[in-house]
């Protein structure tokens, strides 16, 4: 079975729950499944990936062409 197939079947046995507390354990599991990547990072990371954002956002790049001729030597 294909997974719009499974999420069909899982849509049609949904609408048959009649127990709340069935429903609140899928929402859980759901709302466990939508947390963002960066959210699971440490603080130093989070500080870190926001620097190299802002960093790129004020033009403070260098080209992968750039890199590539610096480091061809151990590539």
């Amino acid at each position: 079975m294909n997974l719009e197939a499974r999420k069909y079947q899982f849509i049609q046995e949904l609408v048959k729950v009649e127990d709340e507390s069935v429903l609140e354990k899928l929402e859980l599991v759901l709302k466990a499944n939508q947390n963002d990547w960066f959210d699971d990072l440490s603080k130093s990371e989070q500080e870190e990936i926001q620097l190299g954002i802002e960093q790129a956002d004020k033009g403070e790049l260098t080209s992968h062409e750039e890199v590539m001729k610096r480091f061809s030597k151990w590539h």
